[in-house]
């Protein structure tokens, strides 16, 4: 007799192994090598007979052991998840099956037994083949922290409600209760989880709502720059012939100074130079994200008091093909960044700043884009700024600037240089076509 005992529990514990085994492997598409199959599998099977029969721990030592295993690799988050599910599984088939031995009078049936833990399992691995997509995108996805958090939550609820019970079975009343209360953890993980999606997407949307009216904002303000410019050229064009009247008399008459006169005091009231040149040239960039980043860096530049200049006598329609608009938009982005954060760090020494910033497209598809920004008196190494996490508040705004270079290692067609000649920080960047990179 109790060698057959002995040769059930063998054969469950190599049942369960395998089967926990093939979880870990549908549930995570980690792959299954000779090597992972030989170490992961070994852990599985030796841990339970190492730990004599005691599952939770067993469980608990495998799943600390795939997290040791799994620390430096890639995919060691959805290694995490996938092994905490295979807890979770393992728990809920030790409960079901416990509670199914006391409520069918069967403990001391092997066979039968034996009969009800395969069932259990089949079960368990049909429901994992069913779920295991879904399962994987929740654990790729951006909130896997918080399904992964909900795993070690059903785990641990889970085993310990195992262990309760393991202490005071053979009280049905108990075994109801246990059943039921696993369901209510399981609905509450997952009402908890769906809750927790919903709350996000909605700060997301929200966040993505802000960022749109803030561009919608930015563009109004490009609008009314527009109409107030066509007002006040409609306005020049009207009073173009009594201001000329009265200026050609005062040349007639040869008096040069009253001429002159004349006409400074007209520009100044009629014309607003500084607001005039506001967006000057950002007509010309027909490609809707550049524009887009143009008008917001411009706009912050204007609002900051910072003195710019902007320049585009190219229609830029469109940029090289293989290149990303999120990516040059971000470049663009950092870079109006750096100059606007150590422009603002001149003024607040009272020092003169000014940002020059050029874009430009020739007929082959070339791209240029150049910021150069004045910058504070301070030693500079142009080695140092690229490095990621240099300091921007010790010394020149380089934030950003390792962000940039892992952008520029993705395209072979593109090109960015640094320089930093006395009082100037200049960023160019050239984009050529590809067809001529490989002709």
């Amino acid at each position: 007799m109790e060698i057959k005992m002995l040769l059930v529990y063998s054969f469950l514990m190599l049942i369960s192994g395998v089967t926990d085994l093939w979880i870990f492997f549908r549930v995570s598409q980690i792959a299954a090598s000779k090597k992972n199959i030989l170490i992961l599998g070994g852990v599985l099977l030796l841990l339970p007979i190492v730990c004599v029969g005691i599952v939770q721990l067993a469980t608990f030592l495998e799943i600390l052991f795939f997290i040791f295993y799994f620390r430096k690799s890639k995919e060691k988050d959805v290694a995490v998840g996938s092994i905490l599910i295979v807890g979770v599984v393992d728990s809920i088939i030790d409960i079901l099956n416990s509670i199914l031995m006391e409520l069918l009078h069967i403990e001391d049936i092997i066979y039968l037994d034996l009969l009800v833990q395969i069932s259990i399992i089949i079960l368990a691995v049909f429901i994992i083949e069913t779920l295991y997509k879904f399962l994987y995108s929740y654990l790729m996805s951006e909130n896997h922290n918080v399904f992964i958090g909900l795993l070690i939550y059903l785990y641990v609820s889970t085993t310990l409600t195992m262990i309760f019970y393991a202490k005071t079975k053979k009280v049905t009343s108990l075994s109801i209760f246990f059943t039921i209360f696993i369901l209510i953890q399981i609905v509450f993980a997952i009402a908890t989880y769906v809750e927790l999606i919903n709350i996000q997407k909605h700060l997301l949307k929200k966040s993505q709502q802000d960022k749109l009216i803030k561009e919608q904002k930015q563009l109004q303000e490009y609008t009314r720059y527009l109409e107030e410019s066509e007002d006040e050229l409609r306005a020049f064009r009207h009073d173009y012939r009594n201001m000329f009247n009265s200026l050609k008399i005062s040349a007639q008459e040869g008096d040069t100074k009253e001429l002159i006169q004349k006409l400074d005091e007209y520009t100044k009231t009629n014309l607003n130079a500084k607001a005039f040149e506001k967006y000057r040239d950002v007509n010309h960039i027909k490609v809707k994200s550049l524009k887009s980043i143009i008008i917001a860096k411009l706009t912050e530049m204007y609002g900051s008091k910072i003195p710019y200049n902007f320049e585009c006598r190219d229609d830029i329609t469109k940029i090289p093909n293989n290149i990303n608009e999120l990516d040059l938009v971000r470049i663009i982005g950092i870079s109006c960044d750096n100059a606007i954060e150590e422009s603002k760090a001149l003024s607040k020494q009272n020092k003169k700043a000014h940002i020059e910033i050029m874009i430009s497209s020739n007929e082959d598809g070339e791209f240029e884009y150049e910021i150069q920004n004045k910058r504070r008196d301070s030693e500079i190494s142009l080695k140092q700024i690229q490095q990621r996490g240099y300091s921007t508040k010790k010394s020149h705004s380089g934030m950003g600037l390792a962000n940039i270079n892992s952008i520029k290692n993705k395209y072979e067609n593109m090109t960015i240089s640094y320089e930093i000649p006395k009082g100037y920080f200049d960023f160019y960047l050239v984009i050529e076509p590809e067809e001529l990179i490989n002709s």
